[in-house]
């Protein structure tokens, strides 16, 4: 059984302390585990120096060396085989919570303080049990099946951006507690020598191995706290729990669309309504528009919906016309009505001209309004608009009367009102523009954006570099996998 030392305070009043080291260094994630870590003899400088300290083995156990393992009571009665461990996520790792033992149909749960002892390789003992203590529906709906929740599925791998197979699980056998064992999820093995160990090829593998390049097949974990499953099988086996994605809020939109589409239809579904509609509209807006549609006819409609609220009008056209009309029409049912009319009017507009692919999320100001009330105004609309850097400046009927940079905002004084520091003479195109009209205009004038007006120049919307790029030369979105 692999091992790694630890240390033990060999008298009772220093048994909080070795509880500290192991649940802090360990059952917290800030001490990584392997088969030949050092002694962590810092970890106890805080302890009393009145405490005598000796080592001790702080064990650990992979899944493969206690599934199939047998099941005997104090008595010598077997129960049967294990096939499973049912496991708690409520605490930063996964605490073991009992055995899934076989022994006919159906298989029988056995709580873990039952367990007395763990012999990797010959079996596990424990405690005499009534027939109804072993039964399944005592185990709580909360409660994760490890087994078919991990092994041989994919997980995501927060640390590196990326979607892994899980072929072990590497468990630590925690005996600060006075009563039994405890027994937590600490690591997901991702290597192959976790997959030649659960064949039971390991030994000679790692033999063949060692004797070729004189060392061992590296072991390859992701610590828990970098782990984010795709889903997880409660007890039951039929309940798939919802996803806590809340480790995915610091990853770039960018790199959770590539982990969408390394992962299965109903993993990327799961994912997806797991995470909060801004983020998940974000990660959508980077990935292919035929992973896009096919996100769109699968995932729930009001889920959908509250992504598709998130989005840039432009950008919600482009996907909602790309439905059945079956599905379109669900979508817009679910939207508000305000937000389902505004889609609605941009999908009117021609495929080929400036309307179909203009923003509606900009930032218009009063010529009236100052600096200081411009800056109170970005604070507030920056998170719901596209592009920031320029401010369209109207006046009280909402005619384009200028334009003023985020530099010129910063440049002029606090008072200072936009009319007085506004560019008058603005370049804008009409909302029935050709796109590649626009197009030339952005090469001439190198412009980040152009705002769009009707005939009667009222400021309708705007329409990025970015877009205009992607509907001139679709094939640039294509290479780059957007």
């Amino acid at each position: 059984m692999p091992a790694s030392v630890g240390l033990k305070l060999t008298n009772a009043g220093a048994r909080g302390c070795r509880a500290i080291f192991i649940r802090d260094q360990y059952i917290t994630g800030n001490f990584h585990p392997s088969p030949r870590s050092p002694k962590p003899a810092a970890a106890f400088d805080a302890c009393s120096t009145r405490s005598t300290i000796v080592a001790e083995i702080v064990h650990f156990i992979f899944f493969s060396e206690i599934v199939r393992l047998p099941v005997m009571t104090t008595t010598g009665r077997r129960l049967g085989r294990i096939v499973d461990l049912t496991a708690l996520t409520t605490q930063v790792y996964p605490k073991v919570t009992g055995l899934i033992v076989r022994r006919g149909s159906p298989d029988v749960f056995i709580p873990w303080n039952k367990v007395k002892h763990i012999r990797p390789g010959r079996g596990i003992t424990v405690e005499e049990i009534q027939h109804q203590a072993g039964d399944p529906a005592r185990a709580s709906e909360n409660e994760i099946l490890l087994r078919k929740s991990f092994l041989d599925r994919q997980i995501i791998s927060i640390s590196g951006n990326k979607v892994v197979r899980v072929n072990d699980l590497h468990l630590l056998i925690d005996d600060s507690s006075k009563e039994n064992s405890n027994l937590w999820l600490v690591h997901i093995d991702i290597g192959v020598r976790g997959l030649l160990r659960r064949l039971g090829w390991e030994r000679f593998f790692n033999g063949v191995f060692r004797w070729v390049t004189s060392r061992d097949i590296r072991e390859k974990f992701v610590p828990w706290k970098y782990v984010q499953p795709t889903e997880m099988t409660n007890v039951f086996g039929s309940l798939h729990l919802k996803i806590d994605a809340s480790r995915l809020s610091e990853v770039h939109p960018a790199d959770i669309a590539d982990i969408l589409e390394d992962l299965g239809t109903d993993e990327r579904i799961t994912l997806l309504g797991s995470l909060a509609p801004a983020t998940a509209a974000a990660a959508l807006q980077e990935v292919p528009i035929k992973l896009r549609v096919s996100v769109g006819e699968e995932i729930d409609p009001k889920k959908f919906a509250g992504i598709i609220q998130e989005m840039p009008a432009d950008e919600a056209v482009d996907l909602l016309d790309e439905l059945s009309p079956e599905r379109r029409n669900a979508v817009y049912a679910a939207l508000p009505a305000e937000r389902a009319a505004e889609i609605h009017e941009l999908s009117k507009l021609s495929a080929y001209s400036v309307g179909s692919i203009m923003s509606t999320d900009f930032v218009a100001v009063p010529e009236s309004q100052t600096v200081q009330e411009v800056i109170g105004v970005l604070k507030a609309e920056s998170h719901g608009t596209e592009l920031i850097y320029y401010m369209y400046v109207t006046d009280a009927a909402g005619y384009l009367k200028g334009v003023v940079t985020m530099r010129q905002v910063l440049l002029a004084g606090p008072s200072d009102r936009m009319s007085d520091i506004m560019t008058e003479h603005v370049i804008a195109v009409e909302i029935d523009t050709n796109i590649k009209r626009v197009a030339q205009i952005f090469f001439k004038y190198n412009f980040l954006a152009l705002p769009v007006i009707d005939e009667e120049r009222k400021l309708r919307g705007i329409i990025t570099l970015r877009d205009a790029l992607e509907k001139v030369f679709p094939e640039m979105t294509e290479e780059s996998g957007g």
